[in-house]
């Protein structure tokens, strides 16, 4: 396997600096590694954020706690969760299986169960944020549900890893378990200073990411490409297909002067739970994304202002707001034509008298 070599350049001499490790340099899994981590996570992923570290508050269905301690839960901008079992040194031969009771317990874990840990991290952090607006982060921002919570991704990290792990993370890989190694190197440089590089050693890219092909005028959005603006016809489409969550937020959006419009009102106005409608408008987003819809755009018709304290006020643009305000009365004008057609029918099926 090829390794990582570290130089320090001068002009045109170039010098390979020595490698060292974590415990020669007397730093620490929780004190030092644990903490870059949190302050860097991109290392887990674009977009990933941290949830909670250090969690130890485990318990059996008989209420008797269970005394293991995860290192470090975050999410990815999909709703994933990433749990991160970290080793200062080279990981032992049982790495994994540790791992994986840590993503077996956070499976059962619910939405709430999680915005929770973000909260309380959040508000340690010096960034107050309560149950509520964490919850509306976490499943608009991130796309949390239920459902992703099920599957979490585990990521080790380690200096090394013996054969026994990589052949263990290959087997489990192919039944369909989502699993990362990540490996760091660090060094001690001349003046002094340490550098630590993180790196992703499996999975490793597939064959297609290295070559060339044909180019495709079409190319396939990046997550970033907010797409084409809104439009008539792509607000008729969302009409016609969006969910009840959708309706009652563009309809108040919408409405003369309506000013920032909270998820309360939402669930007011859909006749729906504050929970059902975090999680339509999380499915808000997966069914624009959808090719299958036909949707040019890639980010919602409606804005997000998110106040203190991390709570979510929605809004949408005057021009945007006028075409809605069309499309729904020309809705409801053709259900209520709908309905008189049916009556006439029906009477001019009805016996004279």
């Amino acid at each position: 396997m090829y390794d990582e070599m570290l130089l320090t350049v001068d002009g045109p001499d170039a010098t390979p600096v020595i490698r060292t490790s974590l415990p020669e340099l007397d730093f620490h899994e929780r004190a030092h590694l644990q903490e870059w981590l949190q302050g860097n996570p991109e290392i887990f992923g674009p977009g990933v954020r941290i949830v909670t570290s250090e969690f130890d508050r485990w318990q059996t269905a008989t209420g008797e706690a269970v005394a293991d301690r995860l290192d470090l839960l975050a999410i990815t901008p999909d709703g994933k969760l990433v749990v991160a079992e970290l080793k200062r040194d080279a990981a032992p031969h049982t790495v994994h299986m540790q791992a994986i009771n840590y993503a077996a317990m956070v499976s059962r874990l619910t939405p709430t169960d999680i915005a929770e840990l973000y909260a309380d991290t959040e508000t340690r952090a010096g960034r107050p944020l309560d149950v509520s607006a964490a919850l509306d982060i976490l499943t608009t921002q991130f796309l949390l549900s239920a459902e992703t919570i099920r599957r979490p991704r585990i990521v080790l990290v380690a200096s090394d890893f013996p054969a026994s792990v990589t052949a263990s993370v290959v087997w489990l890989a192919e039944q369909g378990v989502n699993l990362w190694l990540i490996r760091f190197r660090s060094y001690r440089l001349a003046d002094g200073r340490v550098v630590v590089s993180f790196s992703r050693t499996f999975p490793i890219p597939d064959v297609e990411e290295f070559t060339i092909g044909r180019r495709v005028e079409n190319a396939a959005v990046t997550e970033d490409d907010p797409g084409a603006p809104w439009d008539e016809p792509a607000l008729r489409r969302l009409a016609a297909m969006a969910n009840p969550a959708t309706v009652a937020l563009m309809d108040l959006c919408s409405a003369d002067d309506p000013g920032e419009v909270g998820v309360q009102e939402v669930a007011m106005q859909a006749g729906i739970t504050v929970g059902a409608v975090r999680g339509q408008l999380a499915g808000l987003t997966m069914k624009i994304r959808n090719p299958n819809n036909g949707f040019a755009q890639r980010e919602w018709a409606h804005c997000v202002h998110w106040i203190n304290g991390g709570i979510a006020r929605y809004y949408v643009e005057p021009e945007i707001a006028r075409m809605w305000r069309s499309i729904r009365q020309e809705d409801v004008a053709g259900s209520v034509h709908e309905s008189s057609s049916v009556e006439d029918a029906l009477l001019g099926d009805s016996p004279e008298g």
